[in-house]
């Protein structure tokens, strides 16, 4: 193609410039529409989202600083009417000079939307950048519905452009023909504007408008907590539904964190409880210990005043005072595994001015029970203690004179000396409506065990006694049952399994006499637990029936028992939900036919388990055999019970015939030579050092099978 006039003799003539701008143009648009036809860029663009919603909304991004709305209503204008225009200007520098971030840019048309999105790019271009533009998502996009009518967002986006394009008009020195287009738009949306007011100003549809608030919250239960911080940004309405989840709940336990990929540190505890922890009302610090600092009582007392409970796990924090000023209405705290945890740190939560009602100290090794002397707890309901070696029992029981409303005592894996000081502590506790006094197993006392007469005299004066647990401890029997039956008439919990379960001891534990005893007065009863009991038999069980109001019953790892006595308690006990006779070895089949009849007369929900005993020895085939009705759930698989409790247990690794393992070593012929060896090189290691606290065995009940040399 020439680009220069050549005379009529053939001489070259002189550049055209005119010539040349037009070439250079066409040239261009050959290159353009090459690009864009015969590789296929734009030929892909969508015209509606996943979901079928038209695309009339577009994300711009890689916005110039200092960006206008009126500069984007310049570039985008000329490809249709904009509904309107929205930019998001973000925070930078230690000024905080506003800075924008992105854009959406919303059409009327979806086509002048996909007009926009396929334009080349050189005509998308704003101080020196290529605006990056994309369809924005579902979620953003105007709806419609079934009429065609659209449903526009009101997001802050302002649906008055008239004074921006004339300011447009005024800045922006363009040809004549755009300024025309740009009145008659200016135009247009003045008279549109005011007929889209009335019709189409209303919130779209979307998943928050279909799902109700019970499903969300039942939804978003399964998310992270981080998870749901970090899509706040996703868009104004959803921010606004995420705050009203988090503002609704009411239980957080820190070890829900662990599932996030992110440490919890006190700074990030911090962070999170700003956002909802003036709502909650039960909190579980059960994370990992090395992950909290001290701080950790200073920010939960300081962002959540409105915990009535806070459970511990695993802390070495010493002071809890912060938590106490903070939480005003606290009334339930439980410290587990807390080994710095002593009696100075709990003197300011059970002061007069606390509201605790509970307090529970487990596997501690400190606490000795002064701190309840120090103070009157007046407002103190509970006072559950569970494997504190270090707890004096005459400091409680002088420590019980300034607790008059307590009314629950869980002594459960304490010192052996401890039962010897209970009887003194229940004289002084009348009220009494729940005591547990369970795991007393030391064998040392069981050899040589202490008369109960003082126990039984203190256990008379708990009339209003309503749930009792006193699973395995050595120390109760048949006259203990008996004084628990003249005297707990509103009892309506027991738990006395494995109450000398070995049939091998000496010191009787119970038996039938006192189960009847209990059976017989006791007629309140809805809990039973009467499993790993050697003296017990089907007459005791049969006693059982008497329990009208029996719900729950519990016979595990008894071998003597049958199915006869539970037909009995199927027959009369109407208010059944569950049996577990797991690891019974005589219990057969037998016990589920009563089980279809009875429910038939007296219909319920009832759960049976069978697993371990002669009942699931056909498996499948049993239940073929013996039809089971709707309401009857018959367990055949899941043994709950425990070998090592059962009655008939021998424990094979100190039995008399091991002792022949050592015969090799004291038979070797350098036997001797090795202990003097060790004797000569090791004898500061085993005389200089107090490996053993002989008083402290002693004071124990820990000295059987111990010689002195």
């Amino acid at each position: 193609m020439a680009m220069f006039y050549e005379n009529d003799d053939g001489a070259d003539g002189h550049f055209d410039p005119q010539l040349f701008q037009v070439v250079r143009r066409e040239l261009y648009a050959i290159s353009t529409d090459f690009n864009t036809t015969h590789y296929n860029v734009y030929a892909g663009v969508p015209t509606h989202t996943e979901d079928g919603i038209p695309i009339r909304k577009l994300y711009v991004s890689n916005l110039p600083p200092k960006t206008t709305r009126t500069e984007l209503f310049g570039i985008f204008a000329q490809y249709g009417f904009i509904k309107s225009c929205w930019l998001r200007m973000g925070d930078k520098g230690p000024n905080k000079v506003p800075t924008p971030t992105y854009a959406f840019v919303t059409y009327s048309d979806p086509a002048h939307a996909h007009k926009a999105l396929t334009a080349p790019l050189y005509e998308k271009i704003l101080r020196g950048r290529h605006l990056r533009i994309s369809p924005a998502d579902s979620w953003h996009q105007p709806a419609e519905d079934t009429d065609g009518r659209v449903r526009w967002k009101p997001r802050g986006e302002s649906g008055d452009i008239v004074p921006t394009l004339k300011q447009n008009e005024s800045e922006q020195n363009t040809e004549e023909s755009e300024q025309t287009e740009t009145v008659e738009n200016a135009e247009n949306t003045e008279s549109t504007s005011k007929n889209t007011e009335e019709e189409t100003e209303d919130d779209s549809y979307n998943m928050l408008d279909v799902l109700n608030r019970d499903c969300l919250t039942q939804i978003l239960g399964y998310v992270p907590i981080v998870d749901l911080i970090r899509s706040e940004r996703v868009s104004k309405k959803w921010q606004n539904m995420v705050h009203e989840y988090l503002q609704g709940i009411r239980t957080f336990k820190t070890s829900w964190w662990q599932h996030a990929g992110m440490k919890l540190t006190t700074a990030v505890l911090r962070r999170v409880l700003q956002r909802f922890g003036s709502s909650l009302l039960r909190l579980h610090i059960d994370h990992h210990w090395s992950a909290l600092n001290d701080r950790t009582a200073h920010t939960v007392g300081k962002f959540c005043p409105n915990l009535e409970e806070v459970k511990v796990v695993g802390m070495h924090t010493k002071n809890w005072n912060p938590l106490i000023y903070g939480c005003k209405q606290l009334k339930c705290i439980s410290f587990i595994s807390c080994n710095k945890l002593t009696d100075s740190s709990l003197v300011h939560v059970v002061k007069n001015d606390t509201s605790i009602e509970k307090l529970t100290v487990t596997h501690n090794t400190h606490v000795t029970g002064l701190f309840l002397t120090a103070s009157q707890p007046l407002k103190l309901t509970s006072l559950s203690f569970y494997n504190c070696y270090s707890l004096q029992g005459t400091v409680l029981s002088s420590a019980m004179v300034t607790l008059p409303n307590l009314t629950t005592l869980k002594l459960d894996v304490c010192p052996v000396t401890m039962w010897k000081i209970i009887p003194l502590i229940l004289n002084k506790l009348p009220q009494l409506e729940e005591l547990s006094l369970s795991e007393y197993t030391s064998v040392g006392e069981c050899l040589t065990p202490m008369g109960n007469e003082a126990f039984c005299e203190s256990i008379a004066n708990l009339t209003e006694l309503k749930r009792l647990n006193l699973s395995r401890n050595i120390y109760i029997n048949n006259a203990v049952l008996k004084q628990v039956a003249q005297t707990c008439q509103k009892l309506e919990s027991l738990n006395i399994s494995s109450c000398n379960s070995r049939k091998s001891f000496s010191y009787p534990g119970v038996g039938d006499e006192g189960l009847i005893a209990v059976c017989s007065a006791c007629t309140s009863i809805s809990f039973l637990n009467v499993s790993y009991l050697a003296a017990v038999s089907d007459v005791g069980m049969a006693a059982i029936a008497k329990l009208k109001r029996l719900q729950t019953l519990i016979s595990r790892g008894n071998s003597t028992i049958t199915a006869s006595p539970f037909t009995a308690i199927l027959n009369n006990c109407h208010y059944l939900e569950e049996i577990d006779l797991c690891g019974c070895d005589s219990v057969t089949e037998e016990v589920i036919s009563p089980a279809a009849k009875m429910l038939d007369a007296h219909p319920r929900l009832l759960v049976l388990r069978l697993a371990g005993t002669s009942a699931c020895a056909d498996g499948t085939s049993i239940l073929i055999d013996n039809p089971t009705h709707k309401l009857l759930a018959v367990n055949l698989h899941e043994d709950l019970s425990n070998p090592h409790m059962r009655p008939d247990f021998v424990d094979r690794v100190f039995e008399d015939s091991s002792d022949e393992s050592f015969d090799d070593l004291y038979d070797h012929e350098d036997f001797n030579d090795i202990i003097g060896h060790m004797l000569s090189s090791d004898e500061e290691l085993y005389l200089d050092e107090d490996l053993v606290d002989y008083d402290g065995v002693f004071e124990y009940g820990l000295h059987d099978n111990i010689i002195l040399f």
